[in-house]
């Protein structure tokens, strides 16, 4: 959910409507757009706004909101303007970039008149976009300027830290590796950028820095006051989807503020990955979703002909034509919520209106309970907890170098992991097949932060057997960080564990190279191995840059007779 303020007056002005518009009625207007006013002060002209949907962006600023429901209001009906005329300006990427931070998409905006109002409104919506669309930053960034101070072509690319500009909201310039130590920004969002080698800079034909992305903007072209008329809009990022309908969204905003839009080729060098050579930015066509009305009908139970529900789906703001007996559904390139035709016939019934749908009585009724698989993983959890142990819940999704070279191994262990056959980033491109490497990497993280550090998690691994049987199951690690931890305070913990289970367990001493030499053993039940215990080696700390020694054991819950833990699932590979 993602809450945000706006004016009274503004958002009435925007919508036409009559300036004693209770706020009930507008409330109810909101409400077509997932969004409901959660309190606000009309003597002071602010509204705060709840967005009760996380995965429509393009709804958690003022613009998007309007736009949304003025369809609903009978103001504008169908798709918006998306339309871009070519700017001439040039974006051109460098190779070395790809690595680092890879994509880019810009536009530009002209004929806007600024205000201090307006630069708040937009300011407050790039803020909401970063910090949660754009994963904080992480998987994009936005960057605005004036344009007019900027010559085309503008170059992306890495630059020595040595490098120096005058930063926003200083006088003076810093370098590139002072911004990330002394600037507000360069230390809140340091963590981004590698720890070293060179760094991304964005420069004008002329010379002019516009910015560090995504850290900084320069004090001069990356200033926007309200002289300010035309902008450039510049994001950054790790993902190429995700860098261009941000680009889009930010873009609508402007535009619906009455800016007219211009489209920006980025250059992407000829060998970098899944990127074409020459893109247009903004997104200008629609994209579009083929849809069988007679699954809309028979899901939404409303008897409505095709052309009842493109009369609908106009008030979402959607076009929509039959051909060939499909509903063709054209909709903005910043909607990243329609992937199926159920989100066509949600929209649908959103514009029938939810209170007008008759409810159906309930044909079956049944009580929900906790499986016996989550009781006895809760008991695991409680166990853990009770040894003061603090749980953490990390990805399944991984990076390929988190299980082979930063444990000290080669990439003949990813023969026993499944991989992602088209990941879209190679961070998250390999499924875990051990929880201990993601309690290493939250620890790496952590360096900063108060020990002891005792952590714990149960989750999902997925392995693949040598008979290429893909299973997925549940395991059970610790990792206990601190300067006076032992292998004896972590077999402490894994014998607390297994007396809350009432199972009976023994240890083997074994040679690891992830452990210490004479530190660590494999974990028997029954005679059968179903886990290791140890003190991890200091040369595999060092490659996680943690400076603390740190204990571990990871247990296998399938192999447990007692508490008949099967696998999730079992599959042959390609199947």
């Amino acid at each position: 959910m993602v809450a945000y303020k706006i004016s009274y007056k503004d958002v009435l002005s925007l919508l036409k409507l009559d300036q004693n518009t209770s706020i009930e009625k507008l409330d109810e207007i909101f409400s077509y757009a997932k969004c409901e006013i959660e309190d606000y002060d009309l003597y002071d002209d602010l509204i705060k706004v709840d967005c009760k949907t996380s995965n429509r962006p393009d709804l958690w600023g003022v613009e998007g909101l309007v736009r949304e429901v003025k369809g609903i209001t009978g103001l504008s009906e169908g798709l918006p303007d998306n339309t871009a005329e070519p700017s001439g300006y040039i974006i051109e990427v460098d190779p070395n970039i790809e690595a680092v931070r890879p994509f880019i998409a810009c536009s530009i905006i002209r004929g806007l008149q600024f205000d201090d109002f307006l630069i708040k409104q937009l300011m407050q919506f790039q803020e909401k976009v970063d910090f949660s669309y754009g994963r904080r930053r992480r998987r994009s960034s936005i960057g605005i300027y004036n344009v007019q101070m900027i010559q085309s072509p503008i170059h992306y690319g890495l630059i020595s830290r040595k490098f120096s500009f005058v930063p926003l909201g200083y006088d003076k310039p810093f370098t590139l590796d002072e911004i990330l130590k002394e600037h507000p920004k360069g230390m809140e969002y340091s963590d981004i950028l590698p720890k070293k080698g060179d760094l991304p800079i964005l420069r004008g034909a002329n010379g002019v820095v516009l910015s560090m992305p995504p850290i900084i903007n320069s004090n001069d072209v990356g200033r926007i006051t309200d002289v300010t008329t035309d902008v450039l809009v510049e994001v950054t990022g790790t993902n190429h989807e995700v860098v261009r309908v941000v680009t889009t969204l930010i873009t609508q905003a402007l535009r619906d503020r009455g800016g007219k839009v211009y489209s920006v080729e980025v250059h992407y060098p000829p060998n970098q990955k899944n990127t074409p050579e020459i893109t247009i930015t903004p997104d200008a066509k629609p994209f579009q979703i083929e849809v069988n009305p007679k699954d809309i009908e028979r899901y939404l139970k409303l008897n409505l002909k095709t052309n009842d529900m493109i009369k609908l789906l106009r008030k979402r703001r959607l076009e929509a034509e039959i051909q060939k007996k499909k509903l063709i559904v054209k909709y903005p390139p910043y909607r990243v919520d329609l992937m199926h035709w159920v989100d066509v016939a949600e929209e649908i019934a959103i514009a029938y209106g939810y209170m007008n749908i008759t409810p159906t009585d309930w044909k079956v009724l049944t009580i929900g309970r906790l499986s016996s698989r989550t009781i006895i993983e809760n008991s695991i959890r409680e166990i853990l907890s009770g040894c003061t142990l603090q749980e953490i819940l990390t990805f399944t999704l991984t990076a390929p170098e988190k299980l082979t070279t930063l444990m000290g191994h080669n990439e003949k262990v990813l023969s026993k992991c499944v991989e992602v056959s088209n990941p879209v980033s190679l961070n998250y491109s390999v499924l875990r097949n051990r929880l201990i490497p993601g309690l290493l990497d939250f620890l790496s993280k952590n360096t900063h932060n108060e020990y002891p550090q005792y952590l714990f998690e149960v989750g999902e691994v997925v392995t693949l057997e040598t008979n290429s049987e893909i299973k997925s199951k549940v395991n059970a690690a610790i990792a206990l960080a601190d300067a006076e931890i032992s292998f004896e305070h972590c077999h402490s913990i894994l014998d607390n564990l297994f007396q809350g289970l009432n199972v009976q367990y023994k240890l083997k001493p074994i040679h690891s190279t992830e452990f210490i030499e004479g530190r660590t053993a494999e974990i028997l039940v029954d005679d059968k191995k179903i886990g290791i215990i140890g003190e991890i080696n200091p040369a595999i700390l060092e490659n996680w840059q943690i400076f603390m020694p740190t204990a571990t054991f990871e247990v296998d819950l399938s192999l447990i007779p007692s508490i008949n833990l099967s696998p999730l699932y079992t599959f042959k590979k390609g199947k």
